[in-house]
């Protein structure tokens, strides 16, 4: 399958008999990856939080726990979600409010670094029921209209 040139998330689903135990091999360069994308975006408050958050996710991970994964607030900033699921079927997903390049690509070289791993997956782009994109604060959503000429 061709990914798509743009999409608001990129979900990465492991096959076979596989755990969240599976990925404590390839988590740090998952993270890492997800760190650089979110680069302008990280508050210099914080300088040990993403080592933080590592450890954390690793320690769920070598538990063969759901992690937290990489959530944080900016509000253009790349996450990265672990969702409830079955535990048989582990998955994790990287999404922005917006479609964008970005998701299509941190997607893909997370599955090329699954694949030489040898860790079986697929892949799926925008999965989820988000809604449309929001607009600015104060303003009707996009595509709303004001109802003028209205009779009722």
């Amino acid at each position: 399958m061709t990914p798509p040139v743009k999409a608001r998330s990129g979900h990465i689903l492991l096959e076979g008999r596989r755990t969240f135990k599976d990925l404590v091999r390839v988590y740090p360069e998952i993270h890492k990856k997800v760190l650089e994308a979110n680069r302008p975006f990280v508050k210099e408050t914080e300088p040990l939080l993403p080592d933080v958050l590592l450890e954390e996710n690793l320690r769920d991970l070598r538990s063969d726990r759901k992690p937290a994964g990489y959530n944080r607030s900016e509000p253009f900033g790349m996450r990265l979600i672990f969702p409830l699921s079955e535990p048989r079927h582990p998955e994790f997903y990287f999404s922005k409010p917006l479609r964008c390049q970005e998701i299509v690509q941190i997607t893909e070289q997370v599955s090329q670094l699954l694949r030489r791993r040898g860790i079986k997956h697929s892949v799926e782009y925008d999965r989820l029921p988000l809604g449309p994109p929001r607009g600015i604060p104060g303003m009707p959503p996009m595509g709303a209209g004001t109802g003028a000429g209205l009779t009722g």
